[in-house]
């Protein structure tokens, strides 16, 4: 039987190359955002390079919609080995145009999003004592940006939110990690390509609990 990774937040960039890395390493692709027929077309895309994937629709942004998608992939393909956060918000506008309302609702995305997909799905890891649970992050984490105050506040609070969660899980064998990306995503870039980067989500997922990151910024 194929191993399973659940990829939240899936779309043509991040997701598509962790999916298509990670498929002909013979896993099993789970794709989860909101829009089905998106979905549809980034599983039959797979499926022309001979990779095994399905979808499940949900708003990360709501609690119960990511639930309800969650439970279905259990009951029909059983636990994901990976779970891959990838969901992300932004608003391009200046600060001093920026409207405190478009932060928050965002927020349940950029970080409301991890937070319950977590208490959901960490239990359970700690009582098996076992799961790899990623996150993307990006480099407006490490610094604000006047432009994109949405993205950086969110990646900020996400970053910290990840700590927390990693300290939660200390002394099992639960791996939680962040692959902080610190430049644009670009497929013709060398190093900030889908591929290179689901190249660094396959080295998080093959560290032994010896050698294991909590963080790698990219």
């Amino acid at each position: 039987m194929k191993k399973l990774i659940t990829i939240i937040g899936a779309g043509p960039g991040i997701s598509q190359g962790v999916a298509e890395k990670f498929g002909k390493e013979n896993f099993k692709i789970v794709l989860i955002s909101r829009t089905e027929s998106k979905l549809q077309e980034q599983v039959m895309e797979l499926a022309k390079n001979g990779i095994d994937a399905t979808y499940a629709v949900a708003d990360v942004a709501n609690q119960d919609s990511l639930k309800s998608a969650l439970l279905s992939i259990k009951e029909k393909e059983g636990h994901a080995e990976v779970i891959l956060y990838n969901a992300a918000a932004f608003s391009g506008m200046d600060i001093l145009d920026q409207k405190w309302e478009t932060i928050r609702e965002q927020m349940d995305i950029n970080v409301g999003g991890y937070f319950n997909l977590m208490k959901m799905v960490l239990p359970f890891c700690i009582k098996e004592n076992k799961g790899k649970l990623f996150v993307t992050n990006g480099g407006f984490a490490l610094s604000g940006d006047d432009q994109l105050t949405s993205l950086s506040v969110g990646k900020a609070a996400l970053r910290n939110l990840v700590q927390a969660f990693q300290k939660k899980a200390t002394g099992t064998n639960v791996h939680i990690a962040q692959l902080t990306v610190c430049g644009f995503v670009n497929p013709n870039d060398e190093k900030y390509s889908p591929k290179a980067i689901a190249e660094q989500y396959w080295k998080l997922y093959n560290q032994n609990n010896e050698n294991q990151e909590n963080e790698i910024i990219y």
